[in-house]
C-alpha cells in the first residue's frame, strides 16, 4: 500500500511539468548516487534552512541522492533523468524498508491522509495529462509538415539622407574629367519602409535541407537609379545600405532556391536554382561581420560582404565546399545567368557568369582567414559591375559609360551602359576575436578588368586593362553595454580604379571615405532595434562631390 501510495504521488510530480526542467543538463561524466549521510554534500551547510529537512530524508528513508561531485546543487532545476535517479533510489530504499517492517503505522497514516488530502489536486494533473496528450495528437495530425520549418524576419526602417547634392559621376581622360551624370539637389527627408523574408527549410535526409526564400518589400535603395527602376537618391552605388534587395514594389518573389545536400562525408554540395549570393553559401567566418541572411550587423552594401562575392550576385549555379579538418576547408563554384539586355545570349555561355575558389584557413578557434579568387564575366550593357555597385560608376564600368534608356519599359530615366568586360578578383579577408567582447574583420581586394569588346567613344582597344583596389577593416564591440547587443564601427576605400592600361582612360585621383557605425540592441530574442550612420566622404572618388550622410533606425522582428 505505501508503495503505491508513494509512487501515485512522486509520478505525479514528475508529469505535472510545473517543477522540472525537461532537458537533460548533466551526462554520464557527472552520475548521481545514493546517500548515507547528509554530510557527505559539501554545498549543504548545518545552518542551512532546508538541513534538518535532508538529513530526515537521507537517515529515515534514504531518499536524496548526490552528484558525483559531493554536492546537492539545491538551487538548481531538476530534469527528468535527475529525477529518474533519484526517484529510483528512493522506490529502492522503500520497498526495503517495507519488507524489513520498518516504517511506523504512524508515518503510513500520514501519506493515507496525504493522498486523501490532495486527492483531487492528483486528479486534476491527470486531466491536464490527458488533455496535453490529445493536443500533442490533434498537433501532430495538423502540422504544417513533418520535415519543413519556417523561418521568418520583418523589419521596418526608418531612414533618410543628408547633405548639399547628390553626387556627380566622371571618367577620367587624358583630355580632362569627362562627366557621366551630373549632380541634383539631395532631398534631406526621412523615409518608412518594410522588408519581409519568409524562408522555408526541409530537410528530406537529415543531413540535407532545401531552403526556399519568399521575399517582398517597399525599400527604395539609397544610391543611384537601379536600372531605372528607382529613383536617383544620391547619385552613387557608394551609399547602398545592407537590407537593400528586389523587388522594391510591395510584390512578392522568390529570393532564394537552394539545395544543399552531403554526397561523402565532409564535402556539401549547393545547387542554387534562381541565383542568389554565394557569400551565404561558401563564406562563414571571416565575413566582415556576422550574418543573419539576408541582413548583418552592418548597415551598407559595401560592409555587408567582401565585394567580391556580388559577383555571383542573381547568378544561378551550382557550389561545392570540402572540409579537409577543422581548421581548413577549400570551396568552389560555377555561376551563370542569361543576359537580360539580349535574351538571345542566354544560359551559362551567353550570359554572364563567375567562377569562384575559396580557401578558408582556422589556425584557432579565435582566428579566421580567406582567400578568394573569382573570375567574371559581364556581356556589354546596363549590368557591367566590375565592383558589384560598390564603388564608383567608373570602378564599376572602367572602360568607358554612355548614358542610355533604362533597361524597364516605361522608364524615363537614363541608365549608364558599357562594353564587355571581364575581371580577374583575388581578396583576402579575416575576423579576429582578440577578447570575449572585441572583435576585428576587414578584407583587402583587388579586381584587373579586362576591355572584351572596342569602344571608339573613349579609344578602347579589346585587351585594354584596368586595375582597381579596396579595402575595409571593421571593430565588433559584443555585449556591448548588455549580453547579446553589438556595436560596430567600419571604414575603407571602397573599389576605385588605381591603373588603367589606355592611352586615352587614366586612373581615378580622388578616394572616397566610407565611415559607418550602429548599435543593435535586443529587447528580446526576436526582436531588436538598431540605429546607425553612413558618412561617405569623396563620394564617386572625387572631392568635388559633396559628403553625403545616410541614417537610419532599423526595427527587426523575427520569428
Amino acid at each position: 500500500m505505501l508503495k503505491n501510495i508513494s509512487f501515485n504521488i512522486i509520478v505525479s510530480l514528475l508529469f505535472s511539468g510545473t517543477a522540472l526542467a525537461q532537458t537533460p543538463k548533466f551526462t554520464d561524466e557527472m552520475p548521481m548516487s545514493q546517500l548515507t549521510n547528509v554530510n557527505q554534500l559539501r554545498d549543504v551547510q548545518p545552518t542551512s534552512w532546508s538541513y534538518e529537512a535532508l538529513r530526515s530524508l537521507v537517515e529515515r528513508y534514504g531518499c536524496i541522492v548526490g552528484y558525483g561531485d559531493q554536492t546537492f546543487r539545491g538551487n538548481q532545476s531538476l530534469t527528468r533523468w535527475e529525477f529518474a535517479a533519484g526517484l529510483n533510489a528512493c522506490m529502492n530504499s522503500l520497498e526495503k524498508l517495507i519488507v524489513e517492517n520498518a516504517i511506523s503505522p504512524e508515518d503510513i497514516q500520514k501519506l493515507k491522509r496525504l493522498t486523501e488530502d490532495f486527492k483531487n489536486e492528483l486528479a486534476a494533473l491527470g486531466t491536464r495529462i490527458d488533455q496535453l496528450e490529445n493536443r500533442l495528437v490533434y498537433l501532430e495530425d495538423h502540422q504544417f509538415s513533418t520535415t519543413t520549418k519556417l523561418f521568418g524576419v520583418t523589419t521596418l526602417y526608418l531612414a533618410g539622407t543628408a547633405g548639399d547634392r547628390t553626387a556627380a559621376s566622371f571618367v577620367n581622360t587624358s583630355a580632362g574629367t569627362q562627366q557621366i551624370r551630373p549632380s541634383e539637389n539631395l532631398l534631406n527627408s526621412a523615409v518608412m519602409q518594410y522588408s519581409t523574408l519568409l524562408s522555408l527549410n526541409t530537410s528530406f535526409q537529415g543531413t540535407d535541407n532545401l531552403s526556399v526564400d519568399l521575399w517582398t518589400s517597399n525599400v527604395k535603395p539609397f544610391s543611384s537609379s537601379l536600372f531605372g527602376s528607382t529613383p536617383n537618391v544620391t547619385g552613387t552605388f557608394q551609399t547602398r545600405l545592407s537590407y537593400d534587395a528586389p523587388p522594391y514594389d510591395n510584390t512578392i518573389a522568390i529570393a532564394d532556391l537552394i539545395y544543399k545536400f552531403k554526397p561523402v562525408e565532409n564535402m556539401s554540395v549547393f545547387i542554387n536554382a534562381l541565383g542568389g549570393e554565394v557569400s551565404g553559401e561558401l563564406l562563414y567566418d571571416s565575413l566582415p561581420f556576422p550574418v543573419l541572411a539576408p541582413y548583418t550587423n552592418s548597415i551598407s552594401r559595401f560592409g555587408r560582404y567582401d565585394p567580391i562575392f556580388y559577383q555571383t550576385l542573381a547568378r544561378p549555379g551550382i557550389g561545392a565546399d570540402y572540409q579537409f579538418s577543422k581548421q581548413v576547408s577549400f570551396g568552389a563554384g560555377f555561376y551563370g545567368n542569361y543576359n537580360p539586355g539580349n535574351p538571345s545570349q542566354g544560359g551559362f555561355a551567353g550570359g554572364g557568369n563567375a567562377i569562384i575558389a575559396q580557401l578558408t584557413l582556422n589556425p584557432t578557434d579565435s582566428l579566421g582567414m580567406d582567400f578568394v579568387y573569382v573570375h567574371s564575366y559581364n556581356p556589354g550593357g546596363p549590368f557591367v559591375a566590375i565592383s558589384g555597385q560598390t564603388g564608383s560608376l567608373y570602378a564599376d564600368q572602367p572602360f568607358g559609360s554612355v548614358l542610355g534608356p533604362s533597361f524597364v519599359p516605361g522608364s524615363n530615366i537614363k541608365i549608364p551602359y558599357s562594353i564587355a568586360s571581364t575581371a580577374d578578383h583575388a581578396s583576402w579577408g579575416f575576423g579576429w576575436r582578440a577578447l570575449p567582447t572585441l572583435a576585428f574583420t576587414g578584407n583587402v581586394g583587388f579586381a584587373f578588368a579586362h576591355a572584351e569588346q572596342d569602344n571608339p567613344s573613349y579609344y578602347v582597344s579589346k585587351g585594354d586593362g584596368a586595375t582597381l583596389f579596396e579595402w575595409k577593416f571593421g571593430l565588433v564591440l559584443l555585449d556591448l553595454f548588455q549580453e547579446g547587443n553589438i556595436g560596430t564601427i567600419l571604414i575603407g576605400n571602397p573599389y576605385r580604379i588605381t591603373n588603367q592600361g589606355s592611352n586615352y582612360l587614366k586612373p581615378e585621383g580622388d578616394t572616397a571615405w566610407h565611415i559607418e557605425a550602429a548599435y543593435k540592441y535586443n529587447f528580446s530574442q526576436n526582436i531588436s532595434i538598431q540605429p546607425g550612420v553612413l558618412v561617405l566622404i569623396n563620394p564617386e572618388n572625387k572631392n568635388s562631390n559633396s559628403t553625403i550622410f545616410i541614417w537610419q533606425i532599423k526595427t527587426q522582428y523575427t520569428f
